[in-house]
């Protein structure tokens, strides 16, 4: 490939990317076609790449195409002095420390939730590496958090079960999303895969909106279901800590 075809393909991937104007937004094809002024057949290997490397996703049963989660992941690393994964980390490696176990940082995406950012236990036996994974929200611990305190969540379309104790229920889990709203924080006991549990809180921003979830993760074993109450208290202090510097932040600027 010549360099200037090169350089041409970059800016139309670009221009294809500024052709969404809301996070929900979904694009087809022939839309974006017109939008570009090329041909479908070249929008369609664009997209394609694009949605291969995460910048594009398609959702369920559909033939356009939405904003990707890594543009999300990207997006927070672009925020500067307002970088939630940046505030985040020294508490994020000051909590993985007090606990032991594995630390994530999620956002909400859709009818998902992104991991963001990650900082390991000190055990050899972990959760392996969710950072830029997407998960689900109904029966992870991130994302029953950025269901119940988030303004207007995408709800999923549909509860898959992974588990025999993922909930499933539309009903059930609008019961859950209140306990979790009265209790502060939100546990998964084993229900987005067998012998994983974790415990997760909301980091809200300046103005008080959910910015994110704070959760801590690990074998069964070692982070008991009766446990996780205890773990939700440091979890909640760390998230106090990136709170204050978000603040401190949004009054500097």
């Amino acid at each position: 490939m010549r360099n200037g075809s090169g350089i041409q393909a970059v800016d139309r991937a670009l221009q294809l990317l500024q052709a969404y104007t809301s996070p929900e937004q979904e694009l087809g094809v022939t839309e974006l076609a017109a939008t570009l002024g090329v041909h479908k057949s070249t929008v369609s290997r664009l997209a394609a790449t694009l949605a291969a490397r995460g910048f594009l996703e398609r959702p369920a049963g559909s033939e356009a195409f939405r904003l990707g989660p890594e543009l999300a992941r990207l997006g927070l690393l672009a925020l500067g002095r307002r970088d939630l994964v940046e505030f985040a980390r020294r508490s994020m490696d000051r909590l993985a420390a007090e606990t032991g176990e594995t630390v994530n940082l999620g956002v909400l995406h859709g009818d998902q939730a992104v991991n963001v950012a990650q900082v390991d236990g000190r055990h050899i036996v972990g959760v392996g590496n969710w950072a830029g994974r997407r998960t689900p929200l109904h029966c992870t611990a991130n994302g029953k958090v950025l269901l119940a305190f988030s303004d207007s969540p995408e709800l999923p379309a549909a509860l898959e079960p992974f588990t025999e104790r993922t909930i499933v229920d539309p009903s059930s889990l609008s019961r859950e999303l209140d306990r979790i709203r009265q209790r502060g924080y939100a546990t998964n006991v084993g229900e987005l895969e067998a012998g994983l549990n974790a415990v997760a809180v909301p980091v809200r921003d300046a103005t008080g909106v959910c910015a994110g979830a704070l959760s801590v993760s690990g074998p069964a074993y070692r982070l008991s279901a009766s446990g996780l109450a205890q773990v939700a208290e440091a979890c909640r202090r760390a998230a106090a800590e990136i709170e204050r510097r978000l603040g401190g932040a949004a009054r500097a600027a």
